[in-house]
This record gives C-alpha cells, structure tokens and sequence, in this order.
C-alpha cells in the first residue's frame, strides 16, 4: 500500500496550527502499519533547507494552465517532498489574504499531481482542508487515477471560497461548475470540490462529524454534507506520543515522569518565576492557542477581572485577529496573578503544559483539538466546552463512571459565556484543594491512549475502501 499524503503544512517545517502536527504524525503512524507514505507540500520562504537538511533533487515538475507555462523545483527530505515556485510560495506567510490564493493552491495540486506521476505508482490519495481541495478533482476527471482518494476536514470555516473565474484560471470547467460539485452562492469553492470528488471524506472527530451536518456548524455546507453523508466518517485526531513526551521533552525546564513527581513541581515554579508569577502554592491555568472567535478568547477576555479574584495564576500564550492581540497586549502587567505572551513560542507551550494545573479550552466549536490531549500527557487537567472533539475526549469527572475508551477527565462547560467559564474555573479550584482526588485524576489521563495507533488502521481502511 503506497499513500500520497497532501498538505499545506507539515511540522516541523510549516505549522500555523493543528493540521501541521496531524500532517506530522498521521503519516508516522502509517509508516508504522506497514504503509508506504509519500509526503507533499509547498516549500514556502520560511521553510530553512539548510535547517532540516532539505536538499534539491533532481525533479522538475512543469504544469501549463490557461496558456500559461509554471515550473516547480522539486526538493526532498526523506519521503517529505516540497514543490518550490518563488512566484507563489516565497511570501510573508503561507497563506495570508492573498488575491491569487486560488491560483497559488490550484497550481500546487496541479503540481501534485504532475509529482505523482514522477514518483511512480500509488494507491490512494490523502488530501487535507482546502488548500489542497483541488486534488480529488484532478485526480478523477483529469489524471485518471483509480485508487482511493480520501479528504480529512480539519476546519469546515476555512472552505478556500474564490470568484467563479478561477473556473477558466483553473482549467475546472464550467460543467464542474455546479450545485453538486464546485459551484457556492455563484462562486468556486475548493473544499466543496473535494469532497464531491473524493470517494471518503473524515471530519477530525466523530462528534465534529454529526456537528457540521447541523445549521448551527455546518458553514453553509450542511445539506451537501448531508447529501454526502454515505462517505463522511469521524475518526479522532491523535497526537505524537514521542514527540509529547514530558520525561523525554528537552525543551522543558525538567523533564519529568509523571504528574506526581517533583518534577512537575520544579517546572511549574521556574515558569512562574520566568513569568514573574507570584503565588506558588496555587493552581496555574494555562490557555495555549490561536486568538480567534472559534476559540472562546473574547470571553475569556472579558472574564479574566473576575478570575483574576479567585486564588491562582493564569498564563496566557497565543496570538490571532488584530483586536484581540491588541486587547491581549494591553493586559500585560495590569494583573500581579495573570501572565500574557502575545505571539506563539513552542518551548514556551511545552513548558506551560508541563507546569499548568488546569488547561482552558472554552471553543465555541472544535474539530478535534489536540491541546487537551497534549495537556494530559503533562499532568495539566482540561476544561472544555462540550463540542466536537473536545466532548469526544474529556469527560467530566462528574460523569466518569460512563467514561468512554479515549475520553480522559477533566471539567466540561455547556456554553461559552462568562458564568460558564467563571463555574468552570471555580470548579477547578475546588477540585485543587482536594490533592488526592486530583493526583488520581491526573493520573488516570496519563495512562489515556491519545496515540494515532487506532486512527491510522481507520485510515487504512479507508485507503483500501475496506468497509469499517
């Protein structure tokens, strides 16, 4: 079994947010099934060759569209390939609210695809969010291929929605050009396109996966996804268990075992000495993540004078929409129990994991999430909004005797409000005070299978079209 795997970012050389760690490990975890993986994406400005040991090969991939001839270097880091076109990839950031964004991704699935054809034989097709939604097409109505194509949603808002005309810059065609295929309120939709083209289409969790067929998450897409339902599946979102490791993460202040151990200690009081927090025999909420309105941050934002009353310190780190970078920033120092970090920095996250207590999660909706996962490794205890893979990962230690399989414990919040989140911290307060209680919880989650291990069998079927 050969896979080309499809992404606009891969981690460590691109990552913008989850799709960058799933495109890390889902393929490592194949590997490790016995499936030959075959990873591609662009080779954008900020991706360092001479970092990663990324070398030139001697590939080229030419495609000609619309009259006009584009050429793609082709470079190779062990089987992660990158398509290199200064023209369209060496900008500020990878994606950015650029005009020709249809044009950019439209020539790196056709770039894919003339790749593939380099590379030999495969038998499926692996395509994630829209950036390369133009690869199911392609590979059915122009490149012949036979095997299995297969599209995982990451993020059902970001469709990669453009004006009609990319129908003749794409070489689509205007038969393509329908309610059942690419055609969106008169314009192109890229992710629509694959998942009419591809023979499966995954949504990130099951419970995300019964959400976007709803009004309420379906982005406009809920009768097609409806209409598609006989190839939507939900397979759960893992994380790279070596990769998020605390005894073996180098890039916290002290690795350490497990929750119990003085190691987690130490780290929670160095961080809080780095962050200039104060209080140390209190619990440490930590909020890791994009600033965005998916995310809940507003109403953190607007929580934060009444939880900064209650007895703990909280550390913030993200960055995202302008005005909430701006009203973040403007948080700094104005609170002695609350730390803000505008900006996204890896070891400080890790090391946030590794001294947090509690970890905040208040997502409007949320495909899968891997933070949560991530903080239980860690000994750090979630509160979540009940929602899409956050309600198919934690289950409120309220309810745990009905705990599922993959479900660990933690503090589940019905809505996304300020009573909400303020019942939910206080929650979390209450259950600190009780150490036995929380080091049997934390340990519990410890043990949780996060791993890919059951979701890249679910995915080989699918590459085989073995029904699950």
């Amino acid at each position: 079994m050969r896979v080309l795997f499809v992404s606009s970012e891969i981690y460590p050389y691109a990552k913008t947010g989850g799709l960058g760690d799933v495109a890390a490990a889902l393929p490592e975890a194949l590997i490790k099934d016995g499936i030959e993986v075959v990873s591609v994406m662009p080779l954008y400005a900020s991706v360092s060759c001479e970092r990663f040991g990324i070398q030139k090969s001697d590939l080229r991939v030419d495609v000609t569209l619309s009259g006009h001839h584009y050429t793609f270097g082709v470079y190779q880091k062990g089987s992660v390939y990158f398509l290199d076109n200064p023209e369209f990839f060496h900008r500020e950031t990878p994606y950015g609210n650029y005009p020709d964004n249809d044009l950019r991704f439209g020539l790196f699935a056709y770039g894919t695809m003339e790749l593939m054809k380099l590379l030999g034989h495969f038998d499926a097709i692996h395509v994630n969010d829209w950036q390369s939604g133009l690869v199911p097409f392609l590979a059915k109505e122009r490149y012949e291929f036979s095997g299995k194509v297969v599209c995982t949603i990451h993020n059902l808002a970001y469709q990669g929605v453009f004006h009609k005309s990319s129908v003749e810059r794409l070489g689509i065609g205007w038969d393509h050009f329908t309610m059942h295929r690419f055609e969106f309120f008169d314009q192109v939709n890229f992710l629509k396109g694959a998942i009419a083209y591809s023979d499966y289409v995954v949504a990130a969790s099951p419970g995300y996966a019964k959400e976007i067929q709803t009004p309420t998450f379906g982005c406009d897409l809920d009768q097609f996804l409806r209409d598609n339902s006989h190839k939507l599946r939900g397979i759960l979102n893992g994380i790279d268990t070596e990769e998020f490791s605390p005894d073996k993460d180098q890039r916290l202040f002290v690795p350490f075992a497990k929750a119990k151990d003085p190691g987690k200690s130490e780290n929670k009081v160095r961080l809080l000495e780095a962050l200039g927090l104060g209080l140390p025999d209190a619990p440490l909420l930590v909020f890791i993540g994009r600033f965005a309105w998916q995310k809940g941050v507003d109403v953190l934002y607007e929580t934060l004078h009444d939880l900064q009353e209650l007895h703990m310190n909280i550390a913030i780190l993200g960055e995202g929409e302008h005005h909430l970078n701006e009203a973040f920033a403007s948080l700094k120092g104005a609170y002695p129990n609350i730390s803000v970090t505008v900006g996204y920095d890896e070891t400080l996250a890790r090391r946030m994991y590794a001294a947090g207590d509690f970890l905040l999660m208040p997502s409007r909706y949320e495909p899968c999430g891997l933070n949560q996962m991530i903080a239980m490794r860690y000994g750090c205890l979630p509160i979540v909004r009940r929602t899409g893979g956050l309600n198919d990962t934690v289950c409120d230690i309220h309810e745990r005797d009905h705990i599922a399989p993959r479900q660990g414990l933690g503090i589940c919040m019905d809505g996304v409000d300020r009573y909400n989140m303020l019942h939910g911290v206080a929650r979390a307060v209450s259950l600190y005070a009780d150490k036995g209680l929380w080091q049997k919880i934390t340990a519990y989650n410890e043990k949780v299978d996060n791993s890919w291990r059951e979701s890249a069998r679910a995915y080989g079927a699918l590459y085989t079209g073995v029904k699950e």
